[in-house]
């Protein structure tokens, strides 16, 4: 009952500020469950899958994802987590972290500035923005190196280029659960174990949570959410970027 109660949390949170989960299901597997790394990091991105395909599923049916941009990203994406996954093993964690660390922390920065400047009346996200694909790549390395998330990376890209909190959780959601399966299916090919029973119950939790989320998102005004929402999702991805030094 407590791996449901964790997946549910997780699927929440990350539905809420746009993420795969695959960061905290592996935290769960690893510290509360006491998983080896080998085992832990297929499993989280299975969950991941399953969890991420239900909330995408509500979040398209609720209108929250912006398609072309989502689809820029994906192609991006696809590359990187071949190369993580190829060089992942030649490059030492701790180098990985602080670079990742000051990567993310600098995104989170950007849109929480972003947020606090004066924005235009009816300002549109920007489609055809050049940087689509740099976070489309970053977001693919990340998922490629250890089965990690790149939502941090997505939904930060996204806001820099001026997609809504909301929409951007959204369209997140549709990038990373394909950047998900992609990666799952890397790290199976390499050989990686997958506990199929601890990841049963965390995804029924996870499942739950990011189906419900924006359920409940849809009941609120959108201009309040989206001015409360981005400079958290902001403090969030600066939070990742900064315990990554530690």
């Amino acid at each position: 009952m407590i791996a449901i109660f964790y997946g549910f949390l997780i699927g929440c949170f990350v539905t809420l500020i746009g993420g795969g989960g695959a960061t905290f299901y592996l935290g769960v597997l690893t510290s509360t469950l006491g998983m080896s790394t080998v085992v832990a990091v297929p499993t989280s991105l299975l969950i991941a899958v399953f969890a991420l395909f239900s909330g995408m599923v509500t979040q398209w049916r609720l209108k929250n994802i912006e398609s072309k941009l989502g689809n820029r990203l994906i192609i991006a994406g696809i590359p990187g987590i071949i190369i993580g996954t190829a060089v992942s093993r030649f490059i030492p964690v701790a180098v990985y972290n602080i670079g990742v660390g000051i990567l993310l922390t600098g995104m989170g920065l950007i849109v929480v500035i972003k947020n606090f400047r004066k924005k235009k009346e009816n300002e549109k996200p920007n489609e055809n923005s050049k940087v689509a694909p740099l976070f489309g790549l970053i977001s693919g390395l990340m998922v490629g190196f250890g089965g990690l998330s790149g939502g941090s990376a997505t939904v930060a890209g996204l806001s820099i280029m001026n997609v809504p909190a909301v929409k951007a959780a959204g369209t997140t959601t549709y990038v990373l659960w394909v950047l998900a399966v992609v990666g799952l299916i890397s790290h199976l090919l390499s050989g990686g174990p997958i506990s199929w029973t601890a990841g049963l119950y965390l995804m029924i939790g996870g499942v739950a949570g990011s189906i419900l989320t924006p359920l409940v998102l849809k009941q609120f005004d959108p201009k309040k959410i989206n001015k409360f929402l981005s400079p958290f999702i902001g403090f969030v991805i600066m939070y990742f970027g900064i315990r990554l030094f530690f």
